[in-house]
């Protein structure tokens, strides 16, 4: 099942690498669409479709932190630890600290980070590799 959503991913994201003009890539984007937004600043917005055929998910944060969430939210991109927000649909990649961590979870804190966000804890590999696509020219897609 993962890899045919891997492969999912791979068949909706790979129209976007074959354009390096951006307004080219920018056509590619709108309702309808799996992305249906992308902005260097606030990220990018998927698709209720596309966050479904992924199995993404996301819990919000409650109180002012620190906040204990699934270590599968985690994301390490060389010394840097983040988790994947979404706020008013808008998905990023937000840098976190991680306190403390058990087998299953890990106390964070993070100045970008508010109660009421989103924090990705399932698929979080799928908006990976979809920020890093989307990112291709400011982000090093192969930091894992």
């Amino acid at each position: 099942m993962k890899t045919l959503k891997l492969l999912g991913l791979c068949v909706l994201l790979f129209p976007l690498a074959v354009f390096s003009d951006e307004e080219e890539m920018s056509s590619r984007f709108g309702p309808g669409k799996a992305i249906e937004a992308f902005s260097e600043e606030d990220g990018f917005k998927m698709s209720p479709k596309a966050v479904s055929t992924l199995g993404v998910r996301f819990e919000s944060v409650r109180g002012s932190g620190p906040w204990r969430i699934p270590k599968s939210s985690l994301i390490h991109i060389k010394q840097s630890t983040g988790v994947y927000r979404r706020y008013d649909g808008w998905i990023s990649m937000v840098l976190v600290k991680v306190v403390s961590q058990t087998s299953e979870t890990a106390l964070i804190t993070s100045q970008d980070l508010e109660p009421g966000d989103e924090i990705a804890s399932h698929g979080v590999q799928f908006l990976r590799m979809t920020d890093a696509d989307l990112n291709a020219g400011t982000v090093d897609t192969c930091a894992h």
